[in-house]
């Protein structure tokens, strides 16, 4: 789900040593933020382990066009994580630095829901299908090319453990040309208290706000591979990320054969 915000409000979101950068997804004033819904299945370390392969699920709030100096970005910060492994949530937090929340997960044939270990709902997202079939993720619909390109970008955390006050950065490298896309209609439900300073309210895929471009919005279903690399630290010098997209993968790493994630755009939702 790819929302526009305004610029301040997603800027608050920010913690210290990280500030947005310009982008042209929407209009002047505001900024891209993309709720993610995903199943991962069949998760596992790419070094030799006793370990069973990983199955969980996970929403996020991503900010895409996020920089750590004026030369190191575009990169993609999540200030919330939630999801229902507790080994994934442990793991993730101790050792890639993201900010991860145990919570509970329910999902339906056409309905995710995450709520509190307490059961007060945070977020749901409910889809149903505008008829489209699933196409490939890359030239498949030019609609999805803007949040393809995004969703490229390297994720950047803090450690240790979430806190920091250190930068690191991890290559995300979704296999795109084995991933498939469907647009969706989607309609969210966000409570006040999933994130502070992200008010809660309803939205749908349908509302498109004006100056924003309709490739920018929509709701869609994604299926894809998937390879997280091991995170190291962010560049000193004078390096944009997409010069350094790799710099990871010397460590272990983390493959998906499979990750379902459902998005949408611009004050709407989307699966």
């Amino acid at each position: 789900m790819v929302m526009a915000l305004p610029e301040s409000k997603v800027r608050a979101l920010l913690p210290a040593g990280l500030r947005l950068g310009e982008q042209g997804v929407t209009p002047k004033g505001t900024h891209p933020v993309i709720l993610q819904f995903h199943r991962f299945e069949h998760c596992q370390f790419s070094v030799p382990t006793l370990l069973a392969p990983m199955r969980f699920r996970e929403q996020t709030f991503g900010i895409p066009f996020t920089w750590i100096s004026a030369e190191c970005g575009p990169c993609y910060f999540m200030p919330r994580m939630n999801l229902d492994n507790l080994w994934c949530l442990m793991v993730g937090r101790n050792i890639w630095g993201f900010d991860k929340q145990m919570s509970v997960v329910a999902e339906t044939e056409n309905r995710y829901t995450v709520a509190t270990l307490a059961g007060r709902r945070l977020v749901s997202l409910g889809w149903r299908s505008n008829g489209n079939e699933a196409r490939p993720a890359v030239d498949g619909y030019a609609e999805f090319e803007p949040v393809r390109e995004m969703l490229s970008q390297t994720l950047v955390s803090l450690s240790p453990a979430a806190v920091g006050p250190f930068p690191t950065l991890t290559d995300f490298d979704r296999r795109w040309n084995l991933a498939t896309v469907r647009p969706l209609r989607g309609e969210l439900e966000v409570d006040s208290s999933y994130l502070a300073g992200f008010e809660g309210g309803s939205y749908s895929s349908a509302d498109q706000p004006e100056g924003v471009a309709p490739s920018a919005i929509g709701c869609y279903e994604l299926s894809a591979q998937w390879w997280l690399s091991y995170p190291y630290p962010a560049p000193l010098g004078p390096v944009n990320t997409t010069g350094v997209a790799g710099a990871g993968s010397q460590f272990f790493s983390v493959r998906g054969m499979r990750s379902d994630a459902y998005r949408v755009s611009a004050s709407d939702e989307g699966r």
